[in-house]
């Protein structure tokens, strides 16, 4: 029987497993964390998805649906870009500066 490595749902285990599969294909992973889909209101009020302008949703959102937000309303996982908006890692947001 095949385990995967994600049993315990930890933030520092998402990230472990974000930023491996980001180190195995950049580009895929990359494309799926810029994609949006249009969502109903229902899902925009959810309190824990990260919904953006114009209800859309995307990777990062769904992910924070699962681990959630803290006070300010900030998913506990975020997409690290660089200066030119391409992916370079996965971090909690706590650990932003």
């Amino acid at each position: 029987m095949y385990k995967s490595k994600f049993q315990e749902n930890t933030e520092d285990q998402a990230v472990k497993i974000l930023n491996e599969l980001v180190s195995l294909d950049k580009d895929a992973i990359e494309k799926l964390v810029n994609y949006r889909v249009k969502c109903n209101e229902t899902l925009a009020e959810h309190p824990t998805a990260q919904v953006g302008k114009g209800n859309t949703i995307g990777l990062v959102g769904v992910l924070n649906a699962i681990f959630g937000k803290n006070e300010d309303g900030v998913g506990f996982i975020a997409a690290v870009v660089n200066d030119e908006g391409n992916l370079e890692s996965f971090t909690k947001t706590k650990d932003i500066e």
